[in-house]
């Protein structure tokens, strides 16, 4: 038997190098390990050193805005918002990285929402950061004029070929601008701004206050010089709107003014009574649009009355077209429209106004009684000579006010001033009509023309009332609004607007009529107190289709013409790119009225995007109105699923969408389901 040795296998001549290989591994594992190290950790001290520093100019700031825009240094504002830019720049670099991930970390407590919407946050920090180093940039050397001890109205002129130098960098600020609303409107998707830290919200809410004013301020900058006749005379016709006598773009033309401006100062203004412009005795005037002719009586279209479509740049044209039949005179370069609530919008950021030859002067709390005392009949004073001169006083006013402004301008905080003529526009209180078509694409831009878009893709309604009762009755008048929409495969809609007279209870019969007023020197709010006869219009996307609507009788003894109206709601022939629905009704004393109308709606009002249905509604509020409460009821189909909205809804209730909104201003609501 053979016994066979067995011994240890020899060690392989590879083994040496496969021991080497994985000793270079490990190191070069140790080396990439601590390169990985140092590079995040000189990230994260980036990060932080740029953090701190954010930190540190915000008690900077404060200080340098604590004195109000005339007192601040113009130099150290622009090398303030320098450093803010660099340090955000930073962040934004090094945290590009981990942008990626923060979508999936939306379950980490307590910072959860604020690291799935910082992606978003940055972008809106850079964006913001990258405008306000342009725009500040650009304007120091305007700031650097208004803060002169000596600046006012006559150095307005200073301004403009700034503003013309700095329109390129303006138009890049504008571009920053539009990429930070699509960042805001992006975390509003992602995150509920509610759950994001209390610092957070509170930077949230006040760049969502000053951002309108901004962004409106950076787009108009560059036509202001155009506007204000920086290469020649500009003439503007001013329509001073009544809104106790509403009609579609604000109220009854009851003044109209011609101003003229050069190198930003005004060179000329002139006021007179609406019914003095036409020549109806001694020219033709057209037939004026039938409502007119079947609810007033009138067979001539003038100027007063020029205002009747709500789309502004459409009666802005009509009214500049009358007053040059009847007035000829220059050529005019755009139409300014205004009410009483502008007046006090305006006075309220100018301050006190002085009257000239009165112990009078008005401040935003009296300017509404004081503008209807003055125009009531003076005490000795016969109704002939006061029929002729009873809007006189319109002209005494609008002197003051530009006294006021050409004499005490340095007193005037031109952010407060800047900041209510915003709100005056989004308010519709104030609409700007212009010919120049690059300033006109500003103004349509910005909102402030008051024009009546087409609806592309989306929903779409506004209520137009016309007061055609001859009277200031609108005083008394409140509106509430109740909208539903079920978005099955033929989309229908039901308007409900409930109408409230809240003057006193009265025994006076409902008499249309101006007797009162040109016969009797009826005071204002005698004029005021009286019954509603109403014009209204429902102007909805084009296709649109009346299925059923309220009924309302207005008794032919109430009416000049002495015809009744017994019908339901009419399918108007108006602004061509919408579809209108009218009716015509009486709200007598104290009393209530519901208007109704259901529709089919067009199938295209939604859209599709990447399997999600989107429902887009745009409401317009009626220039001249004030605050009015409306509900939105959107019913999602069977077996939707809800997505989200913005803004979020009031209420979610299974597939109904509920919001309680107040109308101060146009709306758009965006809501997504599948």
């Amino acid at each position: 038997m053979n016994n066979s040795n067995t011994s240890a296998p020899l060690p392989s001549e590879n083994e040496p190098r496969r021991s080497s290989t994985k000793r270079i591994a490990g190191l070069l594992i140790l080396i990439g390990l601590l390169i990985f190290l140092l590079w995040a950790g000189l990230k994260s001290w980036r990060v932080y050193q740029a953090t701190r520093s954010l930190m540190a100019l915000e008690p900077e700031a404060r200080s340098l805005m604590s004195g109000g825009i005339k007192a601040l240094n113009p130099d150290a504002a622009e090398a303030l918002v320098l450093r803010a830019r660099e340090d955000i720049a930073t962040l934004h670099s090094e945290l590009a990285i981990v942008k990626p991930l923060t979508p999936y970390l939306g379950w980490v407590p307590r910072f959860g929402p604020a690291i799935t919407g910082a992606p978003y946050l940055l972008e809106m920090a850079d964006a913001g950061s990258e405008a306000a180093v342009l725009a500040v940039s650009s304007l120091k050397p305007a700031l650097a004029i208004i803060q002169q001890p000596d600046f006012g109205a006559a150095r307005m002129g200073e301004l403009l070929p700034i503003l013309s130098n700095a329109a390129p960098d303006l138009q890049l600020a504008q571009d920053s601008l539009d990429r930070y609303s699509a960042a805001r409107e992006g975390l509003n998707s992602v995150v509920e701004i509610e759950n994001l830290p209390w610092r957070v919200r509170q930077l949230l809410e006040l760049s969502d206050q000053w951002l309108p004013i901004a962004t409106d301020g950076i787009r108009l900058a560059p036509g202001l010089p155009a506007l204000l006749g920086h290469d020649g005379p500009r003439n503007y016709l001013i329509l001073a709107q009544n809104e106790d006598e509403l009609r579609a773009t604000g109220g009854f033309i009851t003044g109209v003014g011609v101003v003229t401006v050069q190198d930003g100062r005004i060179i000329d203004l002139s006021f007179r009574d609406a019914y003095q412009v036409d020549k109806w005795a001694e020219k033709p005037y057209a037939f004026p649009p039938q409502p007119y002719y079947d609810f007033l009586g009138l067979e001539l279209f003038l100027f007063r009355d020029a205002n009747f479509w709500p789309d502004f740049p459409t009666s802005a044209q009509k009214a500049i077209d009358l007053y040059v039949y009847g007035q000829g005179g220059p050529q005019l370069d755009g139409a300014i429209a205004i009410d009483q609530e502008f007046l006090r919008i305006l006075v309220d950021a100018i301050g006190p106004v002085p009257v000239p030859g009165t112990d009078q002067t008005i401040n935003a709390d009296n300017l509404l009684k004081t503008l209807r005392a003055a125009r009531d009949i003076q005490e000795g004073q016969e109704v002939g000579e006061w029929v002729g001169n009873r809007k006189a006083f319109l002209g005494g006013f609008a002197a003051a006010i530009l006294a006021k402004i050409e004499t005490d301008f340095g007193s005037i905080d031109p952010v407060r001033l800047a900041r209510n003529m915003t709100g005056a526009a989004e308010n519709r209180h104030l609409s700007i009509y212009m010919t120049d078509p690059n300033v006109a694409a500003a103004l349509a831009e910005n909102g402030w023309d008051g024009h009546i878009p087409p609806t592309a893709g989306g929903d779409f309604w506004m209520a137009v009332d016309t007061n055609m009762g001859y009277n200031k009755v609108n005083i008394f008048i409140e509106r509430a609004f109740s909208y539903e929409i079920s978005l099955e495969q033929s989309p229908q809609a039901l308007m409900s607007i409930q109408y409230r007279h809240t003057g006193p209870a009265s025994d006076e019969p409902c008499l249309q009529g101006v007797e009162e007023e040109f016969e009797q020197a009826a005071e204002y709010l005698a004029l005021a107190d009286k019954c509603y006869w109403n014009y209204l219009r429902l102007y909805v996307p084009a296709g649109s289709q009346l299925m059923e609507s309220s009924r309302h009788v207005v008794p032919g003894d109430t009416m000049i013409s002495g015809k009744t109206w017994d019908r339901g709601g009419q399918v108007a022939d108006d602004l061509p790119w919408l579809t209108t629905f009218s009716n015509f009704m009486l709200v007598p004393h104290a009393a209530e009225t519901t208007v109704y109308f259901r529709y089919q709606l067009p199938p295209d009002i939604l859209e599709s995007v990447n399997g999600e249905t989107v429902y887009r509604l745009s409401i317009g509020k009626q220039p001249g109105t004030s605050t009015e409460p409306t509900n939105v009821s959107i019913i999602l189909p069977d077996g939707a699923e809800f997505i989200g909205a913005d803004p979020m809804p009031t209420q979610v209730e299974g597939n109904r969408i509920v919001y309680a909104l107040d109308l101060t201003s146009d709306v758009s609501l965006i809501v997504r389901y599948r």
